[in-house]
């Protein structure tokens, strides 16, 4: 009994520290993000997008592109501008599939969103 405990207890021992070593190498991988970013729809049904740079080194670049690639938005905010917020007013695209790129220095984050249209019921009248 006393030894089936010892083998477990070095088992579990050895899975711990195995778990562990995994786990610092992924954080060790993982890049530190150089801003974050925040993207929603409103109740008015606009966009907003607001960023937040750990650092006011360089420009950012704000992009909608449509499914085939094409900017359709192209917004630059200066470096000196670390925190900032936009709305953007979708009403004119066209339905289809987007993304929203913010790139600031070698670093993107992207959202993807849809507009689609509202299709309209008919009614009919007698009289």
């Amino acid at each position: 009994m006393r030894t089936s405990f010892k083998n477990i207890a070095y088992a579990l021992a050895l899975v711990t520290s195995f778990t562990f070593a995994a786990s610092a190498k992924e954080t060790e991988t993982k890049k530190a993000s150089g801003f974050g970013t925040g993207i929603y729809i409103n109740k008015a049904g606009k966009i907003n997008v607001l960023v937040n740079k750990q650092d006011a080194k360089d420009n950012t670049t704000l992009l909608i592109k449509n499914e085939k690639g094409d900017v359709v938005y192209r917004e630059i905010i200066q470096k000196d501008n670390q925190k900032f917020g936009r709305v953007l007013n979708v009403e004119k695209l066209e339905a289809g599939q987007y993304e929203i790129n913010v790139v600031s220095k070698d670093e993107t984050q992207t959202k993807s969103f849809q507009l689609s249209e509202q299709k309209t019921e008919r009614n009919i009248l007698i009289k």
